[in-house]
């Protein structure tokens, strides 16, 4: 195939999805062209991360410029009640299956740019301000055709393209639709600031939530050694029902009627803007087709509670790379290749989205925070929010069990009701 194609593969956008996918295919010397409409830095949601990670870079060889960064250590993560009166550590050493419990905070701007440096030295060419504009497929193969900054239009002929271009969808919105999940309708507004306190000694880096009585959260993110990442989860249906407000004003309301949030943000002051976001929680309706392939998040999103997005951007660029060489072996770039790669992609999001829509079940996080040890349900529990999409038999059967157990709580008190009465207003 080398003769007949300017590049093998044509990846759109250089997130960590898109940049995990090129650098596989790099790595296996693959011609690969990555197409990146920004210039590095740039901002980007998403920076807490999960234990899991660490195998994905390794399987990336990027395990050393990401250590090189020093960024931020997190361990685990704390549950606060909005009254402060309510406090649970979710401990990564305890999680069971998690060999390196211990993960990173990032400033995304940072964090991005190295993996897409990676990119480079790993052989790919890649070009910042280059904007993707069209795709025309035909039996033979692929053209593609990009718009640089300066205005400049050219095109390449390539064999298949992987579309990692996020929310903007360039293949994903072309050949499907995007199914918003109906439980997980929700909106953040967030920004960064700086004199937001936070944990002593080993838990400074982690991620703090505080909980609201409407189901929504906040969280505070340590990404450096003095700026903090706030942001505010809330239910789109209480947002609408409030008065239209700035993202700054909005995210100062939620904090100020929310007491432990109110208490944390007391000294702060911004240091960024304030932005907002919405119906950020979906499923692309078709994963891959005769030559091209979604990943990240243009084809799937899940809400933030569990930080999944960066980990399951990456583990599907690299499940893409993978397919997409072993389709240039053998010939086959047609959907029926791609099977495999849809269906894996598809039951990684519906493992995470079940624990996710969890958190918004009083009765999951009663038991969750009841922190037993019996049978070692809580510590597989934990895996999974550790970034564990493949469990064991084993603790496939603990996990059960524990919905299990969520469905009983909700008829019968197993654990104290903590949070079904703070939701309830009792």
């Amino acid at each position: 195939m080398h003769t007949s194609f300017d590049y093998d593969v044509v990846v759109v956008g250089g997130g960590p999805g898109g940049s995990s996918a090129a650098t596989t295919l790099g790595r296996r010397g693959r011609r690969v062209l990555l197409l990146e409409r920004d210039r590095f830095p740039r901002f980007h949601i998403g920076e807490s991360q999960l234990p899991g990670l660490n195998g994905i870079l390794e399987q990336l060889g990027a395990s050393g410029c990401i250590s090189a960064e020093g960024f931020v250590q997190k361990w685990g993560a704390s549950f606060t009640s909005s009254d402060a009166r309510f406090d649970q550590y979710a401990d990564f050493a305890r999680a069971a299956e998690t060999p390196t419990p211990q993960t990173v905070q990032v400033p995304r701007d940072r964090f991005d740019r190295a993996l897409l440096e990676h990119s480079r030295r790993c052989g790919v060419d890649v070009a910042e301000g280059a904007r993707a504009d069209a795709a025309e497929f035909d039996p033979e193969g692929v053209t593609l055709r990009f718009v640089s900054e300066g205005g400049g239009e050219r095109s390449v002929r390539v064999a298949a393209v992987v579309d990692a271009s996020g929310r903007s969808g360039f293949l994903a919105k072309r050949f499907g639709r995007r199914e918003i999940d109906p439980v997980l309708r929700n909106v953040a507004v967030h920004a960064q600031f700086e004199g937001v306190p936070r944990r002593d000694g080993r838990r400074a880096g982690d991620i703090q939530m505080v909980t609201r009585p409407d189901k929504g959260w906040f969280w505070f993110i340590p990404i450096s050694e003095t700026v903090m990442s706030v942001g505010a989860v809330v239910p789109k249906a209480v947002h609408d029902a409030r008065p239209r407000r700035s993202p700054e004003d909005g995210l100062a309301a939620y904090v100020a009627e929310t007491p432990a949030a109110a208490e944390l943000m007391k000294s702060s002051r911004p240091v960024s803007p304030g932005r907002f976001d919405a119906d950020y929680s979906y499923l692309a309706s078709e994963h891959a087709g005769d030559r091209w392939l979604l990943v990240g998040d243009s084809g799937a999103f899940l809400d933030p509670i569990f930080s999944t997005g960066v980990l399951m951007a990456m583990q599907s660029g690299i499940e893409a790379g993978e397919t997409l060489h072993a389709g240039l072996n053998s010939g086959d770039l047609s959907r029926r290749a791609f099977a495999a790669y849809e269906r894996t992609v598809r039951d990684r999001y519906r493992h995470f989205r079940r624990f996710a829509c969890g958190f918004y079940d009083p009765a999951f996080r009663d038991l969750f925070f009841s922190r037993t040890s019996r049978w070692g349900i809580y510590e597989a529990v934990l895996s999974v929010l550790a970034g564990n999409w493949r469990p064991s038999p084993l603790n496939r059967i603990r996990l059960a069990a524990f919905f299990v157990l969520v469905a009983l709580q909700r008829r019968v008190a197993l654990a104290p009701r903590v949070h079904s009465e703070a939701w309830t207003g009792r």
